[in-house]
């Protein structure tokens, strides 16, 4: 693995000489239920990049800590940013790694609310306008086999999370609390939802195990190196 964060420039300028790929982690800073940590997303996020990055001796990029977080930003410790502001900062993200060398970029996201990647896809998608570089975006959701996870519609601080956390840093993890799902309109739009959130959990914690946990772990770092792969192998004519 190369440590982004933790190499001086002639190192880097000679690991590009060896990959031009990169993992770059996307979180949040934002409430998980009152049993995780605010940064979750994020070290859920580097944690599985880590161990993608060691498998296959890339790049690792330091996270971005902060996300667009509607549905919980009205609970302390929710920092969330807008949408276009993400969009932004991803685009010129993008723009620099390619600058700087690195051709083949995989975001790895562990927040995937509805804005937040609808705002890291148009990044990706001008940024891709503007310079020859491979980008994909995967979110640590997508990587988790359904039929391993207990609980039907588990989400934000369920099983899921909660399973991974207790692996990654179970110091953090303050128990496991029963189960709840917001009941939210169908089709209204919200200006706040804070008051159906109620504990601040959309899922159900209290299936989450160790053993689960280190499943869901190895499931998403295996879905991580086959994404990086199809990245690296992908068939395309280089433009100018």
């Amino acid at each position: 693995m190369k440590l982004l964060e933790e190499m001086n420039w002639p190192e880097i300028e000679a690991g590009l000489g060896q990959t031009r790929t990169v993992i770059l982690p996307v979180g949040a800073t934002e409430e998980h239920g009152p049993h995780l940590p605010t940064f979750t997303d994020t070290l859920q996020a580097m944690q599985v990049a880590r161990a993608a990055a060691e498998r296959c001796d890339i790049f690792l990029a330091p996270p971005l800590h902060y996300g667009v977080c509607r549905s919980t930003r009205g609970f302390p410790g929710t920092i969330t940013v807008g949408h276009d502001a993400l969009r932004a900062f991803m685009q010129d993200l993008l723009l620099s790694f390619c600058d700087s060398g690195f051709e083949n970029i995989l975001i790895l996201t562990g927040h995937a609310g509805g804005q937040h990647m609808a705002a890291l896809e148009e990044a990706c998608q001008r940024a891709l306008e503007e310079r020859y570089l491979r980008v994909s975006l995967v979110s640590l959701f997508d990587l988790i086999d359904i039929k391993a996870v207990e609980t039907p519609g588990d989400g934000h601080s369920g099983e899921i999370e909660t399973s991974l956390m207790m692996v990654i840093r179970k110091d953090l993890v303050k128990g496991r609390p029963e189960g709840h799902f917001p009941k939210r309109p169908r089709f209204m739009i919200l200006k706040d939802v804070r008051h159906l959130m109620g504990n601040g959990i959309m899922g159900n914690p209290a299936l989450a195990s160790p053993e689960k946990g280190k499943a869901f772990f190895e499931m998403a770092v295996q879905g991580v190196i086959q994404a990086l792969e199809e990245l690296e192998s992908f068939p395309g004519k280089r433009e100018k």
